[in-house]
């Protein structure tokens, strides 16, 4: 079964609109990375996910019910399984028929085709007369004349490496090799790896796991404030800025963000591949590295989680970044992401989540301490199709929250011209320096007094979803 293929129906039943999760947008979330999925092993996912997801939504909620919806009625049966007619209604077929699933054209082997690759795979045997090549041959032949019935039953199917011409080496036909045509054969492999690992990196691998559990007396860093000046040194922004190029690079060089295919890709494709890694960049190296790291996990947010309240879910941000001082942990930055293709609804929807993730992270940080006010803030990012939109949430000297859009800038994800370079650079830039600052207040703020009564949060719950 498909672990990525479960998590991302799982994240789908928590995260979406109620209003949107159906049969057919379940089913859709499958098909659209693997199309063509066995129909037994969809339901089988299907059927995990769903119950994964109402393990942790509150029962008897509208999702609960909902999720109860797509499932059998009043579990009648000892294995809950998904009805035919769901299936049915929604059929796959149809989803490939009208486009909205993206197969390439490509269909499974059938037996005819497998048939004809073995035929082939054969003869390119037969023409080399190698000791190699002739025991592969005549093994060949044997396990073909046992699996023809097989194939006629559709029992070897297109996932076989040997139905596509594939020789492995832990199939059957290699294991049966005598040792010296076994070694002859892995003869590439070896030349492929290396005698010997060179010491210098032996050395590192082990100063790194000897040093990391290490808590060495850390200077904290001094107390910096916003006053329009950059706080590191040329040398310095230009090792960042090189590393986010690299990224650049990277993502300029990869066919699925053409012009042509980029429209289709998914969410997930266009976090890991551009998103993450700028992000990723763009934060390493800042102070106190090893009490700070990037979560891409869709991890549950701590400061929403303390703001629903005890035994409630927290939300899921796409990426966020985070740091722990003393035993709490801080959430400094949120990002909510969309595909390249993004729907207006879909970037109102992410920037209604933002404020409200980077309010809860505010009032998570006053919990535990009080950075200066008209200062410190929370960094929301988001990513709404090939733009990105920096936003900074403070608390003002009056106690008032202030809601800042710094920047609102074009995403080169294909090649552009240097002003559309220059000016995500230097968002991204922006971003670290306001970190840089958000993280020397808080590791000089004075630590909120325990008979202090802690302000709530005036984050308002949505009537849509309960207690969100």
């Amino acid at each position: 079964m498909s672990t990525n293929l479960s998590t991302k129906i799982y994240n789908f039943l928590i995260n979406t609109e109620e209003d949107y999760i159906t049969a057919g947008s379940v089913i859709y979330q499958a098909i659209e990375d693997e199309p063509w999925i066995e129909k037994n092993e969809l339901k089988n996912i299907i059927e995990q996910a769903i119950l994964f997801a109402n393990n942790n939504i509150t029962r008897g909620s509208s999702r609960y019910m909902i999720l109860l919806e797509i499932l059998p009625e009043q579990f009648k049966y000892p294995i809950v399984r998904l009805q035919e007619k769901i299936l049915d209604s929604v059929r796959v077929s149809s989803l490939r028929a009208i486009g909205a699933v993206k197969t390439n054209e490509e269909k499974p082997l059938n037996s005819n085709q497998i048939a004809d690759n073995i035929r082939k795979l054969k003869g390119k045997l037969n023409n080399k007369t190698t000791p190699l090549n002739q025991k592969l041959f005549s093994s060949l032949c044997e396990a073909w004349s046992k699996n023809l019935q097989k194939v006629k039953n559709s029992e070897l199917t297109w996932k076989d490496p040997l139905a596509n011409q594939i020789i492995t080496d832990d199939s059957g036909l290699v294991r049966q090799l005598s040792p010296t045509l076994r070694y002859s054969f892995m003869e590439l492999a070896r030349q492929m790896t290396p005698v010997s690992l060179p010491s210098i990196i032996q050395r590192k691998c082990n100063e790194f796991v000897s040093t990391f559990n290490e808590n060495p007396a850390v200077e904290l860093p001094r107390r910096i404030m916003h006053n329009g000046v950059w706080k590191e040194s040329e040398h310095r922004l230009a090792e960042v800025t090189n590393r986010i190029l690299d990224t650049l690079q990277d993502a300029w060089n990869n066919p699925a963000f053409s012009p042509e295919f980029a429209g289709f890709q998914s969410e997930g494709t266009y976090v890991n591949n551009i998103v993450l890694p700028t992000i990723r960049a763009t934060l390493k190296d800042l102070p106190l590295e090893k009490s700070t790291f990037v979560s891409s996990s869709e991890k549950q947010s701590s400061a929403s989680a303390d703001r629903r309240g005890e035994g409630r879910s927290g939300r899921r941000p796409d990426i966020m970044f985070i740091m722990k001082h003393g035993v709490k942990k801080y959430e400094l930055l949120y990002t909510e992401c969309s595909r390249l293709s993004c729907t207006p609804q879909k970037k109102k929807d992410d920037e209604v989540k933002l404020w409200r993730e980077c309010n809860d992270g505010l009032y998570w940080v006053h919990k535990s301490c009080t950075p200066d006010r008209d200062q410190f803030g929370i960094v929301g990012v988001q990513i709404a199709g090939s733009t990105i939109r920096l936003n900074v949430l403070t608390r003002d000297l009056a106690d008032i929250h202030r809601y800042y859009h710094i920047r609102d800038v074009e995403i080169p994800v294909q090649q552009s011209n240097s002003t559309i370079v220059t000016k995500f650079v230097e968002t991204l830039m922006i971003m670290r320096n306001i970190l840089l600052v958000n993280i020397s207040l808080l590791c000089n703020a004075p630590l909120t007094r325990s008979n202090k009564v802690v302000e709530k949060s005036s984050t308002i719950s949505s009537p849509i979803r309960e207690n969100n």
